[in-house]
Protein backbone atom coordinates (compact mmCIF):
# COMPACT_ATOMS: atom_id res chain seq x y z
CA UNK A 1 0.00 0.00 0.00
CA UNK A 2 0.66 3.45 -0.29
CA UNK A 3 1.41 5.57 2.77
CA UNK A 4 3.51 8.43 4.32
CA UNK A 5 6.88 7.58 5.37
CA UNK A 6 8.57 10.14 7.96
CA UNK A 7 12.88 10.10 6.84
CA UNK A 8 13.89 13.20 8.26
CA UNK A 9 12.83 16.91 9.16
CA UNK A 10 10.39 17.86 6.42
CA UNK A 11 11.65 14.69 4.52
CA UNK A 12 8.38 12.79 4.10
CA UNK A 13 7.46 10.76 1.35
CA UNK A 14 4.61 8.67 0.01
CA UNK A 15 6.22 5.31 -0.72
CA UNK A 16 5.30 1.81 -0.85
CA UNK A 17 5.11 0.38 2.08
CA UNK A 18 3.69 -3.54 3.35
CA UNK A 19 0.12 -3.95 3.88
CA UNK A 20 -1.22 -4.09 7.41
CA UNK A 21 -2.18 -7.52 8.95
CA UNK A 22 -3.96 -9.04 11.50
CA UNK A 23 -1.74 -9.43 14.32
CA UNK A 24 -3.86 -9.82 17.56
CA UNK A 25 -7.46 -11.73 18.05
CA UNK A 26 -9.10 -8.35 18.78
CA UNK A 27 -7.45 -6.16 15.25
CA UNK A 28 -9.53 -4.88 12.34
CA UNK A 29 -7.92 -3.47 9.09
CA UNK A 30 -9.73 -0.05 8.02
CA UNK A 31 -9.73 1.26 4.56
CA UNK A 32 -8.96 5.17 4.26
CA UNK A 33 -11.92 7.09 3.06
CA UNK A 34 -10.67 10.30 3.92
CA UNK A 35 -8.26 11.43 6.78
CA UNK A 36 -6.19 14.58 8.05
CA UNK A 37 -3.65 16.47 9.39
CA UNK A 38 -3.02 17.63 13.08
CA UNK A 39 -1.30 20.54 14.20
CA UNK A 40 0.75 17.98 16.55
CA UNK A 41 1.92 15.92 13.44
CA UNK A 42 4.19 19.22 12.22
CA UNK A 43 6.12 18.39 15.67
CA UNK A 44 7.08 14.91 13.85
CA UNK A 45 7.16 16.54 10.16
CA UNK A 46 9.60 19.45 11.41
CA UNK A 47 11.89 17.24 13.49
CA UNK A 48 11.31 18.43 16.63
CA UNK A 49 10.62 15.26 18.40
CA UNK A 50 13.11 13.02 16.36
CA UNK A 51 13.26 10.62 19.59
CA UNK A 52 10.22 9.15 18.89
CA UNK A 53 10.28 8.61 15.45
CA UNK A 54 12.52 5.76 13.18
CA UNK A 55 13.71 7.60 9.60
CA UNK A 56 12.41 5.15 7.01
CA UNK A 57 9.78 3.30 8.86
CA UNK A 58 7.51 5.37 10.79
CA UNK A 59 4.33 6.70 8.90
CA UNK A 60 2.24 9.55 9.75
CA UNK A 61 -1.04 9.99 10.59
CA UNK A 62 -3.72 9.90 13.65
CA UNK A 63 -7.07 11.11 11.80
CA UNK A 64 -9.70 9.09 9.84
CA UNK A 65 -12.63 8.30 8.20
CA UNK A 66 -12.56 4.41 7.09
CA UNK A 67 -14.12 1.26 5.97
CA UNK A 68 -13.60 -1.93 7.70
CA UNK A 69 -12.50 -4.40 5.30
CA UNK A 70 -11.15 -6.90 7.57
CA UNK A 71 -11.55 -8.18 11.23
CA UNK A 72 -10.15 -9.99 13.92
CA UNK A 73 -11.47 -13.28 15.32
CA UNK A 74 -11.95 -11.41 18.94
CA UNK A 75 -14.02 -8.57 17.31
CA UNK A 76 -17.72 -8.24 18.21
CA UNK A 77 -18.66 -4.86 17.76
CA UNK A 78 -17.81 -4.51 13.72
CA UNK A 79 -18.37 -6.12 10.40
CA UNK A 80 -16.41 -5.76 7.16
CA UNK A 81 -18.09 -2.67 5.23
CA UNK A 82 -19.04 -0.69 8.33
CA UNK A 83 -17.46 3.08 8.55
CA UNK A 84 -15.70 3.99 11.27
CA UNK A 85 -13.14 6.49 13.00
CA UNK A 86 -11.18 6.61 15.48
CA UNK A 87 -9.52 8.98 18.50
CA UNK A 88 -5.70 9.32 17.95
CA UNK A 89 -4.79 7.15 20.92
CA UNK A 90 -5.33 3.52 21.49
CA UNK A 91 -7.41 2.57 24.65
CA UNK A 92 -8.99 -0.64 26.25
CA UNK A 93 -11.65 0.78 28.69
CA UNK A 94 -10.86 -1.50 31.75
CA UNK A 95 -7.24 -0.24 32.80
CA UNK A 96 -6.93 1.68 36.10
CA UNK A 97 -6.22 4.38 33.90
CA UNK A 98 -9.29 4.06 31.10
CA UNK A 99 -11.36 3.74 34.30
CA UNK A 100 -10.58 7.26 35.37
CA UNK A 101 -11.05 9.08 31.61
CA UNK A 102 -7.56 8.80 31.25
CA UNK A 103 -7.79 6.89 27.98
CA UNK A 104 -4.67 8.48 26.58
CA UNK A 105 -2.64 6.78 29.36
CA UNK A 106 -3.90 3.66 28.95
CA UNK A 107 -1.82 0.81 30.45
CA UNK A 108 -3.03 -1.87 28.01
CA UNK A 109 -1.56 -0.05 24.96
CA UNK A 110 1.12 1.47 26.52
CA UNK A 111 -0.16 5.03 25.42
CA UNK A 112 -0.01 3.83 21.79
CA UNK A 113 -1.12 6.57 19.53
CA UNK A 114 -1.45 6.10 15.77
CA UNK A 115 1.47 7.04 13.33
CA UNK A 116 3.47 9.19 16.43
CA UNK A 117 6.12 7.19 15.97
CA UNK A 118 8.10 4.21 17.87
CA UNK A 119 7.69 5.75 21.55
CA UNK A 120 3.96 5.53 21.18
CA UNK A 121 3.26 2.05 20.20
CA UNK A 122 4.81 1.77 16.87
CA UNK A 123 1.86 2.02 15.10
CA UNK A 124 1.23 2.62 11.52
CA UNK A 125 -0.99 6.21 11.08
CA UNK A 126 -3.91 6.96 8.96
CA UNK A 127 -1.96 8.93 6.26
CA UNK A 128 -2.33 5.56 4.40
CA UNK A 129 -4.47 3.51 2.14
CA UNK A 130 -4.58 1.09 5.17
CA UNK A 131 -4.31 0.79 8.89
CA UNK A 132 -3.98 -1.47 11.55
CA UNK A 133 -6.40 -0.78 14.40
CA UNK A 134 -5.76 -2.88 17.39
CA UNK A 135 -8.42 -3.07 20.60
CA UNK A 136 -11.22 -2.18 18.33
CA UNK A 137 -13.94 -3.07 19.89
CA UNK A 138 -12.72 -1.45 22.86
CA UNK A 139 -11.95 2.43 21.33
CA UNK A 140 -13.24 2.24 17.47
CA UNK A 141 -16.18 3.92 16.98
CA UNK A 142 -19.21 3.37 14.57
CA UNK A 143 -19.99 7.03 12.39
CA UNK A 144 -23.78 7.74 11.82
CA UNK A 145 -25.04 7.94 8.16
CA UNK A 146 -25.99 11.50 9.01
CA UNK A 147 -22.04 12.38 9.50
CA UNK A 148 -20.28 13.24 5.77
CA UNK A 149 -16.73 11.27 4.97
CA UNK A 150 -15.23 15.21 5.26
CA UNK A 151 -16.19 15.72 8.94
CA UNK A 152 -15.29 12.44 10.53
CA UNK A 153 -12.00 12.87 10.33
CA UNK A 154 -12.56 15.93 13.05
CA UNK A 155 -13.40 13.20 15.45
CA UNK A 156 -10.21 11.30 16.08
CA UNK A 157 -9.12 14.80 17.86
CA UNK A 158 -9.20 18.22 17.07
CA UNK A 159 -13.21 18.33 18.00
CA UNK A 160 -12.96 16.42 20.97
CA UNK A 161 -10.25 18.22 22.11
CA UNK A 162 -11.79 21.74 21.34
CA UNK A 163 -14.63 20.43 23.56
CA UNK A 164 -12.36 19.26 26.67
CA UNK A 165 -10.70 22.17 26.91
CA UNK A 166 -13.68 24.54 26.80
CA UNK A 167 -15.65 22.33 29.03
CA UNK A 168 -12.40 22.29 31.60
CA UNK A 169 -12.95 26.06 31.31
CA UNK A 170 -15.53 25.78 33.06
CA UNK A 171 -16.68 29.49 31.42
CA UNK A 172 -20.01 31.54 32.94
CA UNK A 173 -21.70 33.70 30.96
CA UNK A 174 -20.20 36.83 31.85
CA UNK A 175 -17.14 35.73 31.43
CA UNK A 176 -14.35 37.29 29.56
CA UNK A 177 -12.34 34.45 27.69
CA UNK A 178 -8.79 34.94 25.94
CA UNK A 179 -8.49 31.87 22.97
CA UNK A 180 -4.84 31.71 22.33
CA UNK A 181 -3.91 29.92 19.02
CA UNK A 182 -6.55 30.28 15.38
CA UNK A 183 -5.53 27.27 14.05
CA UNK A 184 -7.99 24.66 13.04
CA UNK A 185 -8.68 23.16 16.67
CA UNK A 186 -8.30 26.60 18.38
CA UNK A 187 -10.95 27.81 16.05
CA UNK A 188 -13.37 25.00 16.58
CA UNK A 189 -12.73 25.80 20.64
CA UNK A 190 -13.74 29.66 19.62
CA UNK A 191 -16.89 28.68 17.96
CA UNK A 192 -17.80 26.65 20.93
CA UNK A 193 -16.65 29.54 23.41
CA UNK A 194 -18.63 31.88 21.78
CA UNK A 195 -21.91 29.83 22.70
CA UNK A 196 -20.97 29.67 26.45
CA UNK A 197 -20.30 33.42 27.22
CA UNK A 198 -21.93 36.87 25.93
CA UNK A 199 -18.91 38.80 27.13
CA UNK A 200 -16.07 40.09 24.73
CA UNK A 201 -14.04 37.17 23.36
CA UNK A 202 -10.33 37.52 22.39
CA UNK A 203 -8.75 35.97 19.62
CA UNK A 204 -4.66 35.80 19.99
CA UNK A 205 -2.51 34.56 16.75
CA UNK A 206 0.27 35.66 14.94
CA UNK A 207 -0.89 34.91 11.72
CA UNK A 208 -3.31 37.79 9.92
CA UNK A 209 -5.61 35.33 7.71
CA UNK A 210 -6.30 33.26 11.09
CA UNK A 211 -7.22 36.30 12.75
CA UNK A 212 -9.93 37.55 10.26
CA UNK A 213 -11.11 33.77 10.91
CA UNK A 214 -11.55 34.37 14.73
CA UNK A 215 -13.17 37.85 13.92
CA UNK A 216 -15.75 36.38 11.37
CA UNK A 217 -16.95 34.20 14.87
CA UNK A 218 -17.32 36.84 16.80
CA UNK A 219 -14.02 37.55 18.48
CA UNK A 220 -11.56 40.15 18.99
CA UNK A 221 -8.82 39.72 16.92
CA UNK A 222 -5.33 40.16 18.84
CA UNK A 223 -2.34 40.41 17.37
CA UNK A 224 0.43 37.61 18.79
CA UNK A 225 3.39 38.11 16.36
CA UNK A 226 6.38 38.84 18.45
CA UNK A 227 6.70 42.58 17.69
CA UNK A 228 3.28 43.42 18.92
CA UNK A 229 1.85 41.03 21.64
CA UNK A 230 3.14 43.14 24.35
CA UNK A 231 0.81 45.64 22.62
CA UNK A 232 -2.02 43.30 22.45
CA UNK A 233 -1.84 42.30 26.44
CA UNK A 234 -1.93 45.95 27.51
CA UNK A 235 -4.89 46.31 25.54
CA UNK A 236 -7.04 43.72 27.04
CA UNK A 237 -5.83 44.73 30.73
CA UNK A 238 -6.97 48.08 29.64
CA UNK A 239 -10.22 46.60 28.30
CA UNK A 240 -10.74 44.63 31.56
CA UNK A 241 -10.21 47.71 34.10
CA UNK A 242 -6.34 46.47 34.70
CA UNK A 243 -7.68 42.68 35.97
CA UNK A 244 -6.73 40.27 32.79
CA UNK A 245 -9.29 37.62 31.27
CA UNK A 246 -11.75 35.17 33.27
CA UNK A 247 -10.60 32.09 31.57
CA UNK A 248 -7.54 31.25 29.04
CA UNK A 249 -8.02 28.51 26.30
CA UNK A 250 -5.25 27.65 24.58
CA UNK A 251 -4.62 26.01 21.35
CA UNK A 252 -0.97 26.88 20.47
CA UNK A 253 1.49 24.66 22.54
CA UNK A 254 4.46 26.94 22.32
CA UNK A 255 5.98 28.07 25.81
CA UNK A 256 5.68 31.71 24.60
CA UNK A 257 1.77 31.14 24.29
CA UNK A 258 1.58 29.38 27.91
CA UNK A 259 3.50 32.53 29.00
CA UNK A 260 0.53 35.04 27.40
CA UNK A 261 -1.79 32.92 29.29
CA UNK A 262 -0.65 33.40 32.06
CA UNK A 263 0.32 37.19 31.66
CA UNK A 264 -3.58 37.94 30.46
CA UNK A 265 -5.60 35.58 33.23
CA UNK A 266 -6.80 37.72 36.12
CA UNK A 267 -6.06 36.69 39.74
CA UNK A 268 -8.09 33.77 40.08
CA UNK A 269 -8.46 33.08 36.87
CA UNK A 270 -8.21 29.76 34.55
CA UNK A 271 -6.15 28.51 32.01
CA UNK A 272 -7.22 25.66 30.48
CA UNK A 273 -4.67 24.22 27.78
CA UNK A 274 -5.23 21.90 24.66
CA UNK A 275 -1.75 22.94 22.61
CA UNK A 276 0.81 20.15 22.44
CA UNK A 277 3.65 21.12 24.40
CA UNK A 278 6.98 19.60 23.82
CA UNK A 279 9.67 21.69 24.96
CA UNK A 280 11.02 20.20 28.05
CA UNK A 281 13.19 22.97 29.14
CA UNK A 282 10.75 26.21 28.65
CA UNK A 283 11.23 28.30 31.87
CA UNK A 284 7.99 29.46 33.84
CA UNK A 285 7.40 31.80 36.25
CA UNK A 286 5.59 29.93 39.58
CA UNK A 287 5.70 32.99 41.18
CA UNK A 288 3.21 34.49 38.70
CA UNK A 289 0.55 31.65 38.68
CA UNK A 290 1.33 31.18 42.38
CA UNK A 291 0.80 35.07 43.00
CA UNK A 292 -2.19 34.86 40.71
CA UNK A 293 -4.16 32.09 42.27
CA UNK A 294 -4.31 30.58 38.68
CA UNK A 295 -6.52 27.59 37.94
CA UNK A 296 -4.03 25.35 35.50
CA UNK A 297 -5.84 22.26 33.46
CA UNK A 298 -3.85 20.89 30.56
CA UNK A 299 -5.23 18.87 28.16
CA UNK A 300 -3.26 18.69 25.13
CA UNK A 301 -2.62 14.73 25.46
CA UNK A 302 -6.35 14.70 25.11
CA UNK A 303 -8.09 11.99 26.62
CA UNK A 304 -9.96 12.24 23.16
CA UNK A 305 -12.22 8.65 23.19
CA UNK A 306 -14.41 10.34 26.47
CA UNK A 307 -15.29 13.27 24.54
CA UNK A 308 -15.82 11.69 20.65
CA UNK A 309 -20.01 10.49 21.42
CA UNK A 310 -20.32 14.27 22.77
CA UNK A 311 -18.60 16.05 19.67
CA UNK A 312 -20.39 13.83 17.45
CA UNK A 313 -23.65 14.96 18.94
CA UNK A 314 -22.35 18.73 18.40
CA UNK A 315 -21.97 17.89 14.99
CA UNK A 316 -25.53 16.09 14.66
CA UNK A 317 -27.28 18.77 15.86
CA UNK A 318 -26.06 21.33 13.94
CA UNK A 319 -24.33 22.92 16.71
CA UNK A 320 -20.75 23.55 14.56
CA UNK A 321 -19.47 22.44 11.53
CA UNK A 322 -15.91 21.52 11.29
CA UNK A 323 -15.79 21.85 7.69
CA UNK A 324 -15.36 25.55 8.23
CA UNK A 325 -12.02 24.91 8.94
CA UNK A 326 -11.16 23.10 5.98
CA UNK A 327 -9.12 25.17 3.45
CA UNK A 328 -7.75 22.38 1.21
CA UNK A 329 -8.61 19.04 -0.21
CA UNK A 330 -5.92 17.38 -1.96
CA UNK A 331 -4.65 13.70 -2.07
CA UNK A 332 -2.45 11.56 -0.17
CA UNK A 333 0.62 11.95 -3.04
CA UNK A 334 0.23 15.62 -2.51
CA UNK A 335 0.80 15.14 1.18
CA UNK A 336 4.45 16.32 1.65
CA UNK A 337 4.00 19.57 -0.20
CA UNK A 338 0.76 20.07 1.91
CA UNK A 339 2.90 19.89 4.86
CA UNK A 340 5.01 22.54 3.72
CA UNK A 341 2.01 24.78 3.74
CA UNK A 342 0.63 23.81 6.85
CA UNK A 343 4.02 24.13 8.84
CA UNK A 344 5.00 27.55 6.75
CA UNK A 345 1.40 28.89 8.07
CA UNK A 346 0.80 29.83 4.47
CA UNK A 347 -1.84 32.51 3.54
CA UNK A 348 -5.48 31.27 3.32
CA UNK A 349 -4.29 27.65 4.45
CA UNK A 350 -5.80 26.23 8.23
CA UNK A 351 -6.65 22.59 7.33
CA UNK A 352 -6.55 20.09 4.52
CA UNK A 353 -8.85 16.77 3.69
CA UNK A 354 -6.76 13.94 2.60
CA UNK A 355 -8.34 11.46 0.47
CA UNK A 356 -6.20 8.50 -1.46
Amino acid sequence: MRAAVYHGPKDVRIEKVADPRIEQPGDVIIKMITTSMCGSDLYLYNGEVEELVAPGHTTLGHEICGEVVEVGSAVNRFAVGDRVTFPYSVSCGRCQSCRVGQTAHCLTSGKAIYGFGTAFGDLGGSHAEYVRSPLADDHLEHVPDSVPDDVVPFLSCNLPAAAIAVHAAEIELTDTVAVVGCGATGLLALDLVRRHTNATVYAFDPVPFRRKRAELLGAVPMDASADAVNTSIQAVLDATHGHGVHKVVEFAGRGDAFDLSVALARPGGTISGGGVYVERDHPVSLFDMHFKNLRLVLNGFANAHTAQWHAMQLIENNVIDPTAVLTHRVSLSELPSTAEQFTTREEGFLKALITP
